[in-house]
């Protein structure tokens, strides 16, 4: 028997890696693509995230809520007519109308400003507050703008007398109607004051009362200035009742517009779209009713979630539930400084902090 010659054993292969390999660019695309792989976005889309507009679905709400609010005053001054008919004071009856333009059109923008903000968790509680309000803020404004605006007639018709002019002449009517526009801006200005103020107080805030009072002054006063401009005595009302609404309403939202200095955008969640502007120091954000700003439509925000408070010129986020952490720009903090454009994240909802005059500086949320 012939026997094989034995197989010698082959040569093994050796791996040979040197520096020069690891600190290839290849090398450095790999690792690239493994980390951004790791990474887990924070923040998605429940449903499709609103376009940016915040700012202007507000100024829509208030506007369409003014005009709403001066509509139904024509009718509440409508149904009550009869009660005046023998009424031989115009005071009463000067005071009911300028009482029932605060209250209506005041009345009205709060509900407006309440549902646009998403918080009808609040609105029983702000309209009995705004209501008790208007009455007070009304009756007493609307007794001053009465005694102003019969003062104001009342020299408007002496110095006609006194030029020539008589009640039987068309000129009397024309110019007393010219005349008395200021008249009765000046007066009306002082109910747009009150539903004004109506709105800021509704939201417990007096910052905000300075704003929107200011800015019922000046549409008041342009809603007064048109109303007997209109033709006929059925049209001047409702006609200038409406624009003294919408003007109103649009001022207050533009006044707002104008001096908000510090806010948020919900940029992700159930609420996307959403704008709330910062007047108080210390704001707390959650799902309850008792937040300052109310965070509907996500399950897993806790009712107090987190707070943000104003310490000298900056914004401080300070997060008070463990179990749900809220994270800035993908990091998670248990407090920290704000700046524009930061990003945070509780549970499903992201929130955008805006400065006015500041630019952003990061975008996106991830965590590693």
């Amino acid at each position: 028997m012939v026997e094989k010659p034995a197989r010698k054993p082959s040569a093994k292969k050796k791996l040979v890696i040197s520096l020069e390999n690891v600190a290839s660019a290849e090398v450095d695309a790999i690792v690239h693509q493994l980390e951004e792989a790791k990474k887990v976005p924070l923040v998605r889309n429940i449903g499709e995230p609103e376009k940016t507009g915040g700012s202007f679905r507000a100024i829509g709400w208030l506007v369409l809520s003014g005009a709403v609010g001066g509509l139904l005053t024509w009718l509440v001054w409508g149904s009550t007519e009869t009660l005046f008919e023998n009424e031989e004071s115009t005071t009463v009856r000067n005071i009911f109308i300028t009482m029932s333009v605060a209250v209506v059109v005041g009345i009205a923008l709060a509900i407006g400003d309440t549902l646009q903000a998403g918080a009808a968790s609040k609105l029983g509680k702000r309209i009995g507050l705004g209501l008790s309000v208007a009455l007070v803020g009304g009756l007493v404004l609307g007794a001053i703008a009465s005694y102003l605006y019969i003062a104001g007639v009342e020299a408007i018709v002496d110095d006609l007398i006194d030029s020539g002019l008589s009640f039987s002449d068309d000129e009397f009517f024309e110019e007393f109607s010219r005349r008395n526009q200021l008249n009765r801006g000046i007066a009306w200005s002082l109910i747009g004051l009150s539903a004004g103020v109506t709105v800021g107080l509704a939201t417990v805030q007096w910052k905000r009362m300075l704003i929107t009072g200011g800015g019922g002054l000046v549409g008041g006063f342009l809603g007064g200035f048109v109303f007997d401009l209109m033709p006929g005595q059925d049209s001047a009302q409702v006609l200038g009742l409406l624009i003294t609404g919408l003007s109103i309403g649009a001022v207050i939202a533009l006044s707002e517009e104008a001096a908000k200095t510090s806010w948020i955008e919900i940029t992700h969640g159930g609420m996307a779209g959403k704008q709330f502007i910062l007047y108080k120091s210390n704001i707390s954000l959650g799902s309850s009713p008792s937040a300052d700003i109310t965070l509907i439509k996500d399950a897993t925000m806790p009712g107090i979630a987190a707070t943000l408070e104003k310490r000298g010129g900056a914004m401080l986020v300070a997060s008070l539930d463990p179990q749900q952490p809220v994270f800035i720009n993908g990091s998670e903090v248990g407090s920290a400084q704000l700046r524009d454009g930061d990003t945070l994240s509780i549970g499903k909802t992201g929130i955008r902090y805006r400065e006015r005059g500041q630019k952003a500086v990061s975008s996106g949320v991830v965590r590693g």
